[in-house]
């Protein structure tokens, strides 16, 4: 069990990594935004390539936010009749979750990849503004997004299939729940 639990502290760290990297994304897309503001409205010199460098910042940093939100519980989840059930049941409906997920999520690495092979061989550039920035960078984005999505879910099937299966194990994100809940509980009066 050591080497799982070496196992998901690489794998939360990773997703960690990389949502932590991708955070200051947005520090580009508001100078991007900031410099077309300033240009059209007090310039009057509007720029050619604002518009569209933002709108790939913007779907660059969705993307690969992903595995972060996946590795905080940040995905969408109704928990109104998951919360009411025991570890295990929890554990068996994530199983079958992650599990589907992992399939689609395959399945859409593989194509994303090809949709990034295919940008690359023709050295595709974009058609929507005058600018014409190349599009290959962005669609490699895709495949790297989906496959870092696709590691995360890896590691939160695993997790499911042992609570499923009642197999005791050490949980590193355990404590960071711990801890979140203590910072977020309500102060009681005396």
């Amino acid at each position: 069990m050591k080497r799982f639990t070496r196992y998901l502290v690489l794998q939360d760290g990773l997703s960690e990594f990389v949502g932590q990297v991708i955070s200051w994304i947005t520090l580009g897309l508001i100078g991007v935004l900031l410099i077309e503001i300033v240009a059209r409205y007090f310039l009057n010199a509007p720029t050619i390539w604002a518009h569209e460098l933002s709108t790939m910042l913007f779907g660059a940093f969705c993307i690969l936010a992903g595995s972060y939100a996946l590795r905080h519980h940040d995905h969408v989840r109704s928990e109104v009749i998951y919360a009411l059930m025991p570890p295990r049941v929890q554990g068996f409906f994530d199983t079958i979750v992650f599990g589907l997920g992992l399939v689609v999520l395959a399945v859409f690495f593989r194509l994303s990849v090809d949709f990034a092979a295919a940008s690359w061989a023709m050295n595709e550039f974009s058609a929507r503004s005058v600018w014409q920035p190349p599009l290959y960078p962005i669609k490699t984005v895709i495949p790297i997004a989906v496959g870092l999505l696709l590691l995360q879910n890896i590691a939160e099937f695993l997790r499911a299939l042992l609570r499923c299966l009642g197999v005791a194990f050490e949980d590193p994100r355990s404590e960071e729940d711990e801890h979140v809940a203590e910072t977020h509980a309500p102060e009681t009066l005396h």
